[in-house]
Order: structure tokens, then sequence, then C-alpha cells
């Protein structure tokens, strides 16, 4: 794949030898016969932090350093939004949600292979070994994205199978934000989401 992102990619070769360190580091410690448990996992901890922040790196240099699909698709949310719910709530209750850069990074790479299956290890690589890779998938879903999940070969793996949205989870969204503020008592809530169409 072709640089996208010459920053990241800078980043990566600046990172590249502290990796290379740190797995010869781990190969020394295995290869080592009298080297202790404590070692060999002291060893593994160092370079899996090392390949994690390096392997972010080069995977972030193949996307763009900004998604336009994703603040399109964003854009096409709050449109929705404001035009569904914008007479019935508050303006406060209709601001999309999940816009964080790991939401980028995730639908950036489920995006370039739109309509094929993802591993999803190639999916945790963008946040760098993140145990909550798998929240951020469940998120782009609540935005209304057709994400399903799959296992490859004994492996997870999700595929963004349109750029097309679920026009009830938008509804969802509203919802939700409503039922997480502490400015309304649960009486209000109730009131002001069965007024929602």
């Amino acid at each position: 794949m072709a640089i996208e992102n010459q920053g990241a990619f800078e980043v990566w070769q600046r990172l590249k030898p502290d990796t290379e360190f740190a797995v010869n580091a781990l190969s020394s410690a295995l290869k080592e016969p009298d080297e202790s448990p404590a070692a060999i996992l002291d060893a593994y901890l160092f370079a899996k932090h090392a390949l994690a922040q390096s392997m972010q790196s080069l995977l972030r240099s193949q996307l763009p350093a900004s998604c336009v699909e994703f603040h399109e698709l964003r854009a096409r949310i709050q449109l929705e939004m404001h035009s569904r719910f914008s007479g019935h709530v508050p303006e406060q209750y209709l601001k999309v949600p999940y816009g964080t850069k790991a939401n980028e990074e995730l639908f950036a790479v489920l995006h370039q292979e739109i309509g094929s299956p993802v591993d999803n290890a190639r999916l945790r690589t963008i946040n760098a070994d993140d145990v909550h890779t798998e929240r951020r998938i469940r998120e782009l879903r609540e935005l209304g994205l057709d994400i399903t999940s799959s296992t490859v070969n004994g492996r997870q793996h999700y595929t963004l199978c349109s750029l097309e949205l679920n026009s009830a989870k938008i509804r969802e969204l509203v919802v939700k934000a409503i039922g997480k503020t502490k400015l309304l008592s649960k009486e209000q809530k109730d009131q002001m989401i069965v007024r929602l169409p």
C-alpha cells in the first residue's frame, strides 16, 4: 500500500530502531537457556509495547491523516438528527457522539476494505492493542453502520458492509443522549422520549 500519511510514516521510522532492539532483546531472552521467567516476561512486555506503538504508526501511515468519509458520515447523521428531532427535543440532545480519533481510525481501516472482512488483530493495531477496540466497533454500529462480525480461520473479523445508515439507530442516539443527562428527572426524560417521532 502507498503511504497516505507521511507524518505517521516518519513516526514509524523513528520508532523502528527501538522496536528492533526490543524484539532482539526478547529473542535473546528466549534463546538463553538459564533466563528466568521474570526476565523473559519483562522482555516480552517491553517488546509488546514497542511493537504496539510502532505498528500503530505503520498502519496509520497507510491511512489519510483525516478520513473524509467519516466526517461526511457524521455530517449526514447530524443533518438527519436535526431534520427529524429538532422540534421535539432541545439542541443539546442532538449531537452526534463517537467522534474520537480512535473511532475515526477504526472506521478508516474498515472503509479501506469495505465489503471485506478485516481481522480484529489489524483493527486492534490501529489502537495500539487497546482492549477497547470492540467497544469502538460497537459505537460505530450505534451510529447506524452495518458492521458484521464473523470468524475466519478461527480469528474474529469485522466487515463494514456499506455506508448506508440504519436511520432507526439515529433515534436511539437521541434517546441515549436524553437518558444520560443529569439535568432532567426520570419522569422528564420519559416524557421527552415519548414525544420523539
